[in-house]
């Protein structure tokens, strides 16, 4: 192993080049998602990358132009000396494998036919070793945990909520950083961590008690958790009536591993089938801009059971309406519903045909129209009745 390093940065100073057999993935990165930790075979973890996060454009760059040596991966030595787990740069290290033709990247053949091929055309040479900043397994907290906690949940272009969420997750059960360190270490002013992680213990919590099955789950995510919306979860767990409902104590986020007292786990079932539905029924809300109504709705006992009965938030909110409201509304409606279909009828000519299949269901709306006018007058009627006996 050849090794290079400057005098000056402590960063060029743990520059160290690896041939690619001695880097290795980290499974546990957060990125994976629901499968960190479960993948355990570098070719499952490449193939995961590339499904997941796709590697064309670092293939490319690699094929095009050869490794830049000022983007090193980041590095954890093994602890026998002999490897190097890489904590940053996975997708990188990817990318490399599938070039070399490595036989991690035994399922991508096509890609690295590809990219080999412009790499012959553009006349660079096979990369074989590549750069890694290099940390000891001792420096994790001190060193390596703070620049990866700044990279990642507040850089320019960090982890998705989800991931971020996981990471904090890991390192506070390590016992690497207290959740008030991590915090203060991201400048996190807006609680947003603790949000992102109260939501992820929210969410493994059910799980565990089988609550929850994501598979299940109508409006999908992206990134790490393809399957359902995080940032729904923890958006909605944000909103005062949802933490009354679910007896969630305030200012609390992220300070408990299990959130939901047990008295509360089909309420906290109940939200996570509001926000995205399961195989028996649809959410309550369409988008994420709905979730503060699904908040003001399940703030109140009577719409909530019509939320458990099925009905949608948009449902709920007009069954909540005066009655004399919704009458008004639905007439209007019924009016320019009716007004647009006469504007139709009166500048195209109705075949024969057609007017006879048209016949049945004007028929059924003179009725209704009759039925509701009869009962709007009878109302009238038994109005003036009752004044007249009072004065009477």
């Amino acid at each position: 192993m050849a090794k290079k390093s400057a005098s000056t940065a402590n960063h060029e100073q743990r520059l160290e080049w690896h041939p690619l057999g001695e880097l290795h993935f980290d499974t546990r990165n957060p990125r994976f998602g629901g499968q960190a930790g479960k993948l355990t075979n570098e070719i499952d973890i490449l193939d995961t990358i590339v499904d997941k996060f796709g590697v064309e454009d670092v293939l490319s760059s690699l094929a095009f132009n050869g490794y830049f040596d000022g983007e090193p991966l980041v590095g954890l030595r093994d602890k026998g000396g002999a490897g190097v787990r890489i904590v940053e740069g996975n997708r990188r290290l990817a990318a490399c494998l599938i070039l070399a033709g490595d036989k991690r990247a035994a399922n991508q053949k096509a890609r690295t036919r590809k990219s080999q091929s412009l790499q012959k055309q553009r006349g660079q040479d096979p990369i074989t070793e590549i750069p890694v900043s290099v940390f000891e397994e001792s420096e994790w907290k001190d060193e390596l945990l703070p620049y990866l906690g700044v990279r990642h949940i507040a850089a320019s272009q960090p982890w998705d909520s989800y991931a971020k969420a996981a990471w904090i997750a890991q390192v506070l059960k390590k016992g690497d950083l207290t959740l008030e360190e991590v915090i203060e270490m991201i400048g996190d002013q807006h609680r947003t961590t603790s949000r992102m992680l109260e939501g992820y213990y929210f969410v493994h919590q059910l799980l565990d008690e089988a609550r929850f099955k994501p598979s299940e789950s109508h409006r999908r995510g992206r990134g790490s958790n393809p399957d359902y919306p995080f940032s729904w979860v923890y958006t909605a767990l944000g909103f005062s009536p949802v933490r009354r409902w679910l007896k969630l104590d305030e200012l609390s986020e992220g300070k408990k591993e299990r959130p939901i007292h047990r008295a509360q786990l089909d309420d906290a079932e109940d939200l996570v089938i509001f926000l995205f539905g399961n195989k028996d029924r649809a959410p309550a809300i369409r988008d994420s801009r709905r979730i503060a109504d699904l908040a003001k709705a399940v703030a109140d006992p009577a719409r909530r059971r019509l939320l458990k009965r099925g009905k949608t938030v948009d449902e709920v909110i007009e069954l909540s309406r005066p009655a004399e409201e919704r009458v008004v509304s639905g007439l209007m409606d019924a009016q320019e519903a009716l007004s647009g279909v006469l504007v139709t009828l009166s500048e195209s000519q109705i075949k024969i045909e057609q007017a006879k299949e048209l016949v049945d269901p004007s028929k059924k709306v003179l009725t209704l129209a009759r039925d509701v006018y009869g009962r709007i007058t009878r109302a009238l009627t038994d109005d003036e009745d009752e004044e007249q006996q009072e004065d009477g």
